[in-house]
């Protein structure tokens, strides 16, 4: 059995400073350290991020990658199909939107976020991450993931 406080990871895969930032700050509110969030710039960090750190959240900034976001969230599906997203879009569109949703992702919204709404998001996705994570440390193993299912809306706040 594991032992101590566990304390999910979340990847940010963007350039943005002020969202950064703002991550930050809502992290901090919430109580969590700064080793917490693993920020990266690319496509190919994202992967390598998410292979190693096993994310219970992406935040994931479209505008950041020069490589084809819906692309970029298929792949990341293929190595973590339980990792919750939060899809930023830089230029909303229709096509854009119906392509990522179809991905599973737990919210989609274009930038910039809601700082409220986007505080509620990060509560919400973390305190189940938090649960699951200290279900697994106390059975020895993996527990059943609470977002197995996938979420093709935001979620009611």
């Amino acid at each position: 059995m594991r032992t101590g406080k566990v304390l999910p990871k979340i990847v940010l895969v963007s350039d943005d400073k002020k969202l950064g930032r703002q991550l930050r700050g809502h992290l901090s509110a919430l109580g969590l350290a700064a080793g917490t969030l693993v920020s990266v710039r690319t496509a190919s960090e994202c992967l390598m991020a998410v292979s190693q750190t096993r994310p219970c959240l992406l935040v994931l900034d479209d505008s950041m990658t020069k490589h084809d976001s819906p692309d970029l969230l298929r792949t990341v599906r293929q190595h973590d199909p339980e990792v919750l997203v939060v899809y930023l879009a830089t230029h909303h569109t229709a096509e854009l939107e119906r392509a990522v949703r179809q991905l599973g992702v737990l919210y989609y919204t274009e930038k910039p976020p809601d700082p409220q709404l986007f505080g509620k998001i990060l509560s919400s996705a973390l305190a189940s991450a938090v649960g699951t994570l200290r279900e697994e440390g106390a059975a020895g193993g993996p527990a059943s993931s609470p977002w197995g299912a996938t979420i093709r809306r935001p979620i009611d706040t």
